[in-house]
């Protein structure tokens, strides 16, 4: 039988999930509602709460580079609620799930399990920040409980579910639903136990795979007219690039960041000269890759998996998008479903070389280093998130209502930074670069060098009122606002996100 039930004291497993949820539930909630959303949190908000059908919906995600199923679970919400703190608490939940079912079901001692739970990605990056990567991640966690639950009566079908809707999650929940759904097909070739492919079972589960797959690339593949999403954003020394993310797995395995405000995508060997740090990262990043490699591989399947999402994960940004933290940490999440797969199959009864046994017989060690910095990570990222906004767009918001500024015309500079403050008043600004009005950002517009306070000068005559100008990251230059009349208001330069501090000006009519 290639594949084995693990043993668990089932009640004091158990009881061990839910008493470790409740706990990951209470503190997650403190830390999220203290939580100040930023444009990309708010953006999926907006889309949702400015659609009024499915249809028009689906017409305002077209350039968003994103499946939809967060968009339509949102749009569901705010028929509830139009407060957008009501997305905060959505997520909560999913990332509770998901912490129940890796705590309920991985195939890992406790504590292990308790440390990975309270990890940089599972109780900072995939839970206080609201975004669609924790449904992919709630999903990959269900395919592996379910994966190895009955593997005689096997529902094949039930997991090419699980794959469809990993698949609407977001790009990275597809590269690894591509990975999972090539190991499930190949598994019982690598097995040699053919039965399976002579199954009505085997074509309806990749009918339905490739139906969710196909379904995933039309909403992600952007329109001819987009900015920002293109399908090789620029194809020059692309095995350069493959080689740069390889250097980032040291970041998705040891996401430590440095500690300033600005800590959110850096880690602490940013304290290093650039040469030093990325030779020491590659280094670093390539060992990570053999050890992970090296403890799962007498176990071809698991193996295999990790093997071709990682490759995917490395692939996907050296070729389309760089990305930055929370897209690398798929490859982290990568490996740790490769061990909980790994724990389904029996080993070989083949001799092992002393080589081999060394990783074996280490691997709760390495585990446990991985998993103690991740929490000295999450550590790190939730005392500075509590202590600082995340976003300056908040408090900008909330000085704009306390001025009883709200209601008066408004403009913002950039237009995609200063959506997030749109979406905590409510309504829509002038956006001088596009030169349009709205509330969400629409990522078609080409950019060109536009006379910004020309721009808002002419929506002032049209308006003929005085109007409120944010500006992100840095303020106007002194000559530029006494040379026109400018009126400086309010500076809010604390802010996690570099590119989310703001100026408040108004230029009198």
């Amino acid at each position: 039988m290639p594949l084995i039930k693990y043993k668990t004291k089932v009640g004091k497993d158990t009881k061990f999930a839910y008493i470790l949820t409740s706990v990951f539930f209470i503190l997650t909630l403190i830390l999220i509602l203290h939580h100040a959303m930023w444009r990309d949190e708010l953006q999926a908000w907006m889309i949702a709460a400015s659609s009024n059908s499915f249809s028009e919906l689906f017409q305002n995600i077209k350039y968003e580079g994103h499946p939809s199923l967060w968009f339509v679970i949102l749009y569901l919400v705010k028929h509830v609620t139009t407060n957008p703190a009501a997305m905060k608490i959505v997520h909560l939940l999913i990332a509770t799930a998901s912490a129940f079912v890796f705590l309920k079901f991985a195939p890992f001692n406790n504590r292990l399990k308790g440390l990975f739970i309270f990890g940089y990605f599972s109780f900072f990056e995939y839970a206080v920040i609201s975004r669609d990567y924790a449904i992919g991640i709630l999903f990959l966690f269900i395919f592996c409980a379910y994966f190895g639950k009955d593997f005689k009566n096997r529902n094949y079908v039930f997991l090419s579910i699980i794959l469809f809707l990993m698949c609407q999650s977001n790009v990275l929940a597809v590269i690894l639903a591509i990975a999972l759904a090539i190991t499930i097909f190949l598994e019982p070739l690598l097995l040699k136990d053919f039965i399976f492919y002579r199954s009505w079972r085997f074509y309806t589960s990749i009918l339905i795979f490739a139906a969710g797959l196909m379904l995933s690339v039309l909403q992600m593949n952007p329109p001819a007219d987009a900015s920002l999403y293109h399908p090789v954003i620029n194809p020059r020394n692309i095995p350069g690039k493959i080689v740069d993310q390889m250097s980032v797995l040291w970041s998705a395995f040891v996401p430590v960041p440095r500690i300033q405000l600005h800590f959110w995508n850096t880690n602490f060997l940013d304290y290093l000269p650039v040469e030093m740090r990325h030779a020491l990262r590659l280094t670093l990043s390539s060992g990570i890759l053999l050890f992970s490699i090296f403890i799962l591989i007498r176990k071809k399947i698991p193996t295999f998996y990790f093997i071709i999402s990682t490759f995917g994960i490395i692939t996907f940004g050296g070729v389309f998008y760089g990305g930055y933290l929370r897209h690398w940490g798929h490859t982290y999440f990568a490996f740790v479903t490769a061990l909980w797969l790994h724990n389904y199959y029996s080993a070989p009864k083949t001799s092992i070389s002393a080589f081999f046994r060394f990783f074996e017989r280490n691997k709760n060690r390495f585990l446990t280093a991985i998993f103690s910095l991740g929490v000295l990570a999450a550590l790190t990222a939730n005392t500075i998130g509590f202590m600082y906004p995340f976003s300056a767009s908040k408090q900008t918001a909330d000085y704009i209502k306390q001025n009883s500024w709200q209601n008066m015309p408004i403009a913002g500079h950039w237009f995609y930074a200063a959506s997030g403050v749109s979406a905590y008043l409510d309504r829509a600004f002038y956006y001088p670069l596009i030169d349009t009005i709205g509330t969400f950002s629409v990522w078609k517009y080409k950019w060109d060098k536009t006379d910004i306070l020309m721009q808002v000068s002419k929506y002032r005559d049209f308006v003929k009122s005085d109007v409120l100008f944010i500006v992100n990251e840095r303020p106007l230059p002194d000559e530029l606002v006494k040379s026109n009349g400018i009126v400086p208001l309010k500076n809010f330069t604390v802010s996690i996100v570099e590119s989310e501090k703001f100026f408040l000006y108004m230029i009198p009519y």
